[in-house]
């Protein structure tokens, strides 16, 4: 999935502070929660998923998780890491889009997952972290992406601590199609569906799209964790999306603003 779209992924990397012993071969975050998402990138319909909770480090050196550069969610190496600052390369991916997922997708196919090589930066100033990165896709489709955001966390309480977030993605024009473009030969089988009379594109725009490089979407997040333990976190979060106007002039775009609730139990050691 798009679990880097989630703030739950970066927030526990913040909020899972019983990770903190950076002596021990393996430390991190391992939990589950339950989320309310939009079906993909732009629908109109929400799911609700299972979400597992992992962060995990070895030697404070590679990690398996959430990038703090924020870029995405797989494996990597902290190749420079500093109370301040840190510098990662790694591997993210995004899930595959079946094209049952929608009716705006009806004759786009299934589009595979996707595979990114990646690598960012992060700095903590006080009580704010910032970050950027990249993406570059490992598919010949899949184009390239770069990331931005602010972070900080507050202890509002003996055993409550809030985190607020934001951020913005860029991408090129291949990355920005692979999300949201359609190409001639689905909107040949598109229009082809809607002559039959198929009923999930009626008033649905069926011609190519093809979206330059720009502004994807930018986005906002909280959350609210509540200690149950020293090492254990209750952790609700909220987190809306609103894509660009060339992501929504898209004919798969159902809804510009997305948003992602959930709830999570997250243990650190």
């Amino acid at each position: 999935m798009r679990y880097h779209s989630l703030p739950l992924a970066a927030a526990l990397l913040a909020a899972a502070g019983t990770a903190q012993a950076q002596d021990k071969s393996f430390s991190g975050v391992i939990g589950v929660g339950v989320a309310t998402l939009p079906k993909y990138v732009g629908s109109d319909e929400y799911r609700v998923l299972p979400i597992p909770v992992v962060q995990l480090e070895y030697k404070g050196r590679l990690f398996l998780g959430g990038s703090p550069s924020g870029v995405g969610v797989g494996l990597g190496a902290h190749l420079v890491r500093t109370s301040s600052f840190a510098w990662d390369v790694g591997y993210a991916g995004s899930e595959a889009r079946p094209e049952k997922r929608g009716d705006a997708l009806a004759g786009m196919g299934k589009r595979s997952a996707g595979s990114f090589a990646s690598s960012g930066v992060s700095y903590r100033f006080g009580a704010v972290l910032a970050n950027a990165g990249v993406g570059v896709g490992l598919g010949k489709d899949q184009g390239s992406y770069g990331t931005v955001g602010l972070a900080t966390e507050r202890q509002l309480a003996r055993r409550w601590v809030g985190s607020v977030s934001t951020g913005a993605t860029f991408a090129d024009g291949k990355n920005m199609a692979f999300d949201f473009g359609v190409t001639t030969a689905q909107s040949a089988a598109r229009q082809a569906l809607i002559a039959a009379g198929d009923p999930r594109l009626q008033g649905i725009d069926a011609g190519a799209y093809s979206p330059d490089a720009g502004l994807k979407e930018v986005r906002g997040a909280a959350q609210l964790a509540y200690l149950l333990t020293e090492r254990t976190r209750a952790v609700a979060f909220a987190q809306g999306t609103h894509l660009s106007n060339e992501a929504a002039r898209s004919p798969v775009v159902r809804e510009r603003t997305g948003v992602t609730t959930g709830v999570a139990l997250a243990y650190g050691f």
